[in-house]
């Protein structure tokens, strides 16, 4: 009997998502692309981009 399971759906599959997200948004912005390029670009908003850099600002 197959078994089927949605990857999209599981929580270590999310959490890389968003991580790779959060550092494609760095890569860009200290590239020198705009907070509003950068939403545009990869489909989110202004505050969710603004909340992936102030979080990358804090490691650094």
């Amino acid at each position: 009997m197959p078994i089927s399971y949605d990857v999209e759906k599981d929580s270590l599959y999310l959490r890389g998502l968003e991580k790779g997200i959060s550092k494609s948004v760095w890569k860009f912005f200290k590239a020198g692309q705009s907070i509003e390029f950068i939403a545009e670009t990869l489909e989110l908003s202004t505050q969710q981009v603004k909340g992936y850099i102030k979080e990358w600002e804090e490691k650094s």
